[in-house]
């Protein structure tokens, strides 16, 4: 029986990564697995036989619950994966709404990988595959789609190919009520729309569970970095009563809990040093609900600035023991205090950008010293960067490499204030990029193994899905390594031979229009 309203995103948004947020960042890899091993390791459906999902991206969650709360009928709404959207997708159906965040493969992970091994990505494969399905267009609903990747299907052209009726930019809570209303009664809706910075008051509760039991305690960041999108500007924060009635949502469905912020730490802080007491409470009254609490990420510059904080979340959560992990995303960005100040000032805030290096060291051996484990990213190509900024990174890593963690080399992107700037690629990397590449892969191929042993433990991941896991690590390591010698040497390796050989589509960078 079909919905008037379905709600889905494409594969790679649509699982809860075997248990491990860190295990979602292989839908920006390029295709050089078997789908059928990808699927099963990486982004396995949260429900295989359900028509609908028990648990779904937290956008969507969102937008199912305005919808609710504007007086549609929940039964009405159905949120599914998207390879069953035939059984509940029919003539009946008038909207479906699509979540996407990386749906060309412009990300910057995505936009990295690609560049480098000329493959498309995952999340690029599995958008295309979700917009072709005839049943979209079979049922004659209006299509709409939205989310953090919205940004990359801004030409006209790009959505008239993909069937796309309106694209949602910004967030939706606001505008999403009537964009849906009007396409339930037949009416025109426009073609492209941008939703506005939602107060908290006007962000909703959500009704059911979200991946890996994803709590959002506040919104937007606030420190000013260039290449921020502007309704990450506005830091909003939820009330704590909120935060644990979602929690309490999520627990009917999951046995974790992951807070989501950009910056975990910074939870109703007045500045840029976080509130120690304030953020300590919330974790320990989550901590009474859910004995496995996580966060999604944290500012380097907000540990550093309350190393207290750490130790009291690793006290509540246990991860003093050493028993379990506290799993982060973090940016590093650069080592360059030069391109730090040039760029994010407010990066290394209650600290000044000429000490980010030493913040950066700092903050490592901290979070490495209390069982966590950061995944750090970097920028490569930011505009105005040079060898000897380069050369700053390169040795920043080197000095990381006895703290257990992953490091993440990502290609600028052009957003926020510095769209008008060039993409950067694989073609335009000075020899220092190559050895900086180098060093990223060297210090997580010294790491992975390690990560992998605690992850199975603590998790009690399968014997069979953890052998799959070491193989594809083993492959992924076979491949590369042979190639790691030239890059060293600061050549472009990719001059002996692609270094997977795995049928796959050949990536061509896709170009956005004006």
């Amino acid at each position: 029986m079909g919905h008037r309203i379905v709600l889905t995103a494409d594969r790679t948004l649509m699982s809860s990564y075997n248990g491990s947020m860190f295990v979602g960042f292989a839908a920006c890899f390029p295709r050089v697995l078997p789908r059928w091993l990808y699927t099963r390791l990486f982004c396995p459906p949260p429900d295989r036989w359900s028509n609908t999902v028990s648990l779904a991206p937290g956008g969507l969650r969102m937008i199912e619950a305005v919808l609710v709360n504007s007086g549609i009928p929940a039964e009405e709404i159905a949120v599914a994966h998207p390879e069953k959207l035939e059984r509940v997708v029919d003539r009946s159906t008038k909207v479906i709404g699509i979540s996407t965040s990386d749906p060309l493969g412009l990300g910057p992970a995505s936009s990295t990988f690609s560049s480098l091994l000329r493959k498309e990505s995952y999340t690029a494969f599995f958008f295309r595959s979700l917009m072709e399905n005839p049943v979209l267009r079979a049922s004659g609903a209006k299509i709409i789609v939205g989310g953090p990747g919205a940004w990359q299907l801004q030409g006209e052209t790009t959505r008239k190919n993909l069937g796309i009726d309106c694209l949602v930019e910004g967030e939706g809570e606001l505008i999403a009520p009537g964009l849906f209303n009007d396409a339930l009664e037949g009416k025109p809706i426009a073609p492209r729309v941008f939703g506005s910075t939602v107060p908290v008051d006007q962000i909703p509760l959500m009704k059911n569970a979200t991946v890996n039991g994803n709590v959002e305690i506040s919104r937007g960041c606030g420190r000013g970095c260039d290449f921020c999108s502007p309704n990450m500007r506005t830091v909003r924060h939820m009330p704590l009563e909120r935060i644990l009635e979602e929690v309490r949502i999520n627990l009917r469905s999951v046995d974790r809990i992951t807070l989501h912020a950009e910056d975990v730490l910074r939870y109703k802080a007045k500045g840029m040093v976080p509130d120690r007491t304030t953020v300590a409470d919330l974790f320990e009254k989550v901590v009474a609900l859910c004995d496995h609490v996580c966060l999604s990420h944290l500012a380097l510059s907000s540990a550093l600035a309350c190393p207290g904080l750490i130790e009291d979340i690793s006290r509540l959560t246990g991860a003093d023991s050493g028993k379990i992990k506290v799993y982060g995303q973090t940016g590093i960005e650069t080592g360059s205090p030069a391109l730090v100040s040039k760029h994010m000032k407010g990066k290394a805030k209650p600290f000044e950008p000429e000490n980010w290096p030493e913040v950066v060291k700092e903050s490592f051996k901290l979070l490495h010293d209390n069982n966590w484990v950061p995944c750090g990213t970097l920028v490569m190509g930011l505009p105005g960067e040079r060898a000897q900024d380069v050369e700053m990174t390169i040795d920043l890593i080197r000095d990381l490499r006895p703290y257990k963690s992953l490091i993440v080399p990502l290609f600028f992107v052009p957003l926020g204030e510095m769209k008008e700037d060039e993409f950067f690629r694989a073609e335009a990397m000075l020899p220092e990029h190559w050895i900086l590449l180098a060093e990223c892969i060297e210090h997580d191929f010294h790491w992975a193994p390690v990560l992998m042993e605690e992850l199975f433990s603590q998790d009690k991941m399968s014997a069979s899905k953890a052998a799959g896991f070491k193989l594809a690590n083993w492959y992924m390591q076979h491949r590369v390594r042979k190639h790691l010698d030239t890059m060293k040497e600061g050549k472009d390796p990719r001059d002996e031979g692609p270094p997977f050989d795995i049928h796959s589509m050949a990536f061509e960078s896709p170009k956005l229009e004006a």
